[in-house]
């Protein structure tokens, strides 16, 4: 288990970075057989659009990505949050 990507060599994680996107690529292709091998409920269909309708919050106009590494960065073990040694 990686404990500290900072320690992963440039090469390491460059690898980590294709694999996630091959993973990320397999997932999807996953999650959209099964939706399509799913057969259609009218009521499924309308409970979720019911959701929709019953919507009350504020819009969402981001994705939420650049609030989470917010919150990442501010997490006691990420790198920049190190002091460094003496």
């Amino acid at each position: 288990m990686i404990k500290n990507p900072s320690e992963l060599t440039k090469d390491q994680q460059q690898f980590l970075i294709r694999l996630w996107g091959i993973a990320g690529r397999e997932v999807d292709r996953i999650r959209t057989e099964a939706l399509h091998d799913k057969p259609y409920n009218q009521e499924e269909v309308d409970a979720l659009l019911q959701l929709g309708d019953n919507y009350d919050g504020p819009p969402r106009l981001t994705s939420g990505l650049v609030e989470m590494q917010k919150l990442f960065l501010k997490h006691p073990d990420h790198p920049a949050n190190k002091k460094p040694p003496r």
